[in-house]
């Protein structure tokens, strides 16, 4: 264990977003003493260079999911408020674990929350060091979509052959994944069409060779999407958009969903097919968090990030990924 020099003992108050409600962008308020926060056993201080903004995030604000209910739970129910933020990247200046000491840069997925400051304090088992090669604010756009992409990976386990769909495959989760599904198209000869819009459909020359697509639906067009008999989709809007694209499916075919919170409603709407449909949740751990990092690293996964904005502009960058056609990942700058 590490015998810190704790920023505590240097400064106690920070600057944070806080949240006292849910509700518009409007209810993130910038503020400055914030108090920094102390550290539990096997937990590590971080001053925060850069943190992601993912869909969860404005979700949880608005007061739904789980990350809602926990800050419901945890803070507004005891007249406390709430710092938003799952991803994080920065510098180690406090360590309770053996294994991170001051100086480290470090990257994690936080389910806790709070890393929309200049200081986070996480557990230690979530955190990954940051390789060569990858910037801090690489790293704090990567956390939640990097971790998310591989695990999904796994859960949709397709095989060798299979035709694939996806939606979304320019957003945050879906610009990673798709580059691992090319993998699996030179691999394992799988066949894989996309669901996207013509401007987000253009962009993937920054990814791939689109030539190497099976196909492509433009969901942009007012009719029905083609009877591909395809085995497996991979649904990372759900909805309405969710329930057309079954369509595409056989008799019998697997949908793999993100959010899991659609899972109910595409069950209903593949009755008629048979289609089995498995919503998945990611699993925050450091394992996948280096190696996500690593494949940034070695160049097997190239990372998009759209646009930074500052964290006093946290309301302006929420509203930005509200629109939906964000291409890659919006971060926060939190200090150099």
């Amino acid at each position: 264990m590490s015998n810190p020099t704790t920023v505590n003992q240097q400064k106690s108050t920070q600057h944070a977003i806080l949240i006292s409600e849910f509700g518009a962008p409007e209810v993130m308020k910038y503020q400055s003493g914030v108090s920094i926060p102390k550290l539990a056993d096997e937990q590590v201080l971080i001053k925060v260079a850069y943190a992601g903004i993912n869909p969860v995030d404005y979700k949880t604000r608005q007061g739904k999911g789980w990350g809602a209910d926990n800050i419901l739970k945890d803070k507004f129910d005891h007249d406390k408020t709430a710092i938003l933020g799952f991803d994080v990247a920065g510098e180690v200046v406090s360590s309770n674990n053996e294994h991170f000491v001051v100086g480290d840069t470090v990257a994690a997925l936080n389910f806790a929350g709070g890393c929309y400051a200049e200081y986070v304090a996480v557990d230690a088992n979530l955190l990954a060091k940051v390789p060569n090669g990858v910037t801090l604010e690489e790293a704090g756009a990567l956390p939640c979509i990097g971790q998310t992409a591989i695990q999904f990976m796994a859960f949709a386990d397709i095989k060798k052959g299979e035709h694939v769909v996806m939606n979304a495959p320019a957003g945050g989760v879906g610009h990673l994944l798709i580059q691992l599904l090319m993998k699996k198209v030179a691999q394992d000869d799988i066949k894989l069409t996309v669901i996207c819009s013509p401007e987000k459909y253009a962009k993937l020359d920054e990814l791939i060779e689109r030539n190497k697509l099976t196909g492509w639906i433009d969901y942009t067009k007012n009719t029905d999407f083609p009877d591909l008999q395809a085995d497996v989709l991979l649904d990372l809007v759900g909805g309405d958009a969710g329930v057309r694209a079954l369509s595409v499916l056989r008799t019998g075919g697997r949908v793999k969903v993100l959010p899991t919170i659609w899972v109910d409603k595409l069950k209903e709407a593949g009755n008629y097919k048979g289609l089995s449909v498995d919503g998945y949740g990611v699993e925050q751990n450091g394992q996948d968090m280096a190696r996500v990092l690593q494949q940034v690293s070695d160049g097997e996964l190239t990372l998009c990030i759209q646009q930074t904005y500052p964290l006093s502009e946290i309301a302006a960058a929420h509203r930005q990924l509200q629109k939906g056609d964000t291409f890659g990942k919006i971060v926060l700058k939190i200090s150099a």
